[in-house]
């Protein structure tokens, strides 16, 4: 289980969200337990389940490393993650 606090936002289908953490870091985001649509815009701490979280942290080293040699690495790629539990911190994102 992993907690991110960040943006929601709506996705490119009816139910995926986008979540860009606090850290920069950008999550695919679904629930079947959890009304995401009722967050769009709010700032929120998700809970729930990395998908292949070994490549997603292999990703994550690969930005660090491409940051400090100053390459700027694409946004497409973010993490997926199936949220079990929603916690709203603020009604607008920063």
């Amino acid at each position: 289980m992993r907690d991110i606090t960040g943006c929601l936002s709506k996705g490119d289908s009816a139910d995926e969200f986008l979540l860009t953490g606090n850290d920069d870091s950008t999550w695919e985001v679904r629930s079947s337990r959890v009304a995401l649509a009722e967050h769009v815009g709010h700032t929120v701490t998700a809970t729930g389940v990395v998908s292949n979280a070994k490549m997603h942290n292999m990703k994550e080293d690969a930005k660090e490393a491409a940051k400090d040699s100053g390459i700027k690495k694409s946004d497409a790629e973010h993490g997926h993650m199936k949220i079990t539990d929603l916690k709203m911190v603020s009604d607008s994102c920063k």
